[in-house]
């Protein structure tokens, strides 16, 4: 069973020191570790439900984009494993979510079966914003693998009809 969930400590990296001098000699503030991008979306409305009054029409709005926000990453979770699971006829699958290629090699060898399989997912399963886009190396293991597009896009047809 695959699970999702969102901790801000799990999901940062430190991508630059802030604190370096400027030209102006002004004072920068230090923002420390920085939260993957695709979790920004995440991160916005945590900050919104803290800031809003408790109780408020702000506050439950926020709450309420929040969930829908982390129901429908978790949908596309699902959909992507049901996807692998049905165009490779296997069950073991979790390793092809994040796998990628040695160096040297091309991210995807059939760049036809690439794009109509992007294409299909973002159509069939309403994958729009970069979270979802995440899985994009999970479709290009597909197409590396030889699986028939015909078979992949019904299997994506197939996941995301729920």
């Amino acid at each position: 069973v695959f699970s999702w969930s969102f901790s801000t400590e799990s999901r940062k990296t430190q991508l630059f020191d802030t604190e370096s001098s400027a030209d102006d000699g002004a004072e920068h503030e230090n923002y420390g570790d920085k939260v993957d991008a695709r979790d920004i979306p995440l991160l916005y409305l945590e900050t919104e439900i803290q800031n809003a009054p408790v109780g408020s029409p702000q506050r439950q709005e926020a709450q309420k984009n929040l969930l829908e926000e982390i129901n429908h990453r978790k949908q596309i979770d699902q959909n992507i494993i049901e996807i692998l699971r049905l165009s490779l006829k296997q069950t073991d699958v979790l390793d092809l979510l994040t796998s990628t290629r040695t160096t040297g090699q091309p991210v995807v060898d059939d760049w036809d079966c690439y794009k109509t399989l992007v294409k299909s997912f973002k159509n069939q399963c309403g994958a729009k914003m970069e979270y979802d886009m995440k899985y994009a190396g999970a479709l290009a293991n597909i197409c590396n693998m030889g699986v028939d597009v015909k078979q992949s896009v019904a299997a994506i047809e197939e996941a995301c009809a729920h």
